[in-house]
C-alpha cells in the first residue's frame, strides 16, 4: 500500500480519539472502546490493562476488527468512519512503548503527568501499550465519496 493514498483516511484517524476494537477467542467475540494514537504509517497504538477480556483474547488471537466513527449531529448525511482488520500485540520494547506514549500525549496532554515508559513497565493495573497494524481498511466519507460512500485499502 502506498501511504500517499491513505492521506485522507489517516487525517480522519488522527482527528479522532476513541476506537472500538473487536476480539475473539474460541468461544466468544468481545468489543471494547479504547483511546488511541496513530503514526504516519497508520500503525495504531492504544493503552489497555493486560487482564481485560479483550486483552486476554488478543493474546490468544491477535487478529482483530476495529472501527473509528464520526457523524455531524446536525446533518445525518455527513458521516465518516474507518472499519478495519489488523493484527494486534503488546509493544515489544521500551522504544515502541515510548512511541505509543508520544502519540497518546498528542491527543491527551493531561496523560503526561502519569503515562511514562517506566509507569507502563511497572504499573499495578498491568496497563500496557498495544500496537495494531491494520491489514485492511474501508474509509467511509460522505463529503469525499458522495454516492460511492467508501474506498478500500489493503495495507502490508
Amino acid at each position: 500500500m502506498v501511504l500517499g493514498k491513505m492521506e485522507k483516511p489517516l487525517k480522519f484517524i488522527k482527528n479522532q480519539k476513541l476506537m472500538v476494537i473487536a476480539s475473539r477467542d474460541e468461544k466468544d467475540v468481545w468489543v471494547a472502546n479504547v483511546y488511541f494514537g496513530v503514526d504516519e504509517k497508520a500503525t495504531i497504538y492504544f493503552i489497555s490493562p493486560k487482564n481485560t477480556k479483550h486483552s486476554k483474547m488478543i493474546l490468544k488471537n491477535p487478529n482483530i476488527a476495529f472501527s473509528i466513527a464520526w457523524f455531524d449531529p446536525s446533518n445525518h448525511k455527513n458521516r465518516k468512519a474507518i472499519q478495519g482488520l489488523g493484527v494486534c500485540r503488546q509493544a515489544k520494547n521500551p522504544t515502541e512503548v515510548a512511541n505509543g506514549i508520544k502519540l497518546l500525549y498528542k491527543k491527551f496532554p493531561d496523560l503526561r503527568d502519569i503515562l511514562t515508559v517506566k509507569w507502563i513497565m511497572t504499573n499495578v493495573w498491568g496497563s500496557k501499550i498495544w500496537v495494531l497494524k491494520p491489514t485492511y481498511m474501508k474509509y467511509w466519507d460522505d463529503e469525499i465519496y458522495g454516492e460511492d460512500e467508501t474506498e478500500e485499502f489493503t495495507l502490508k
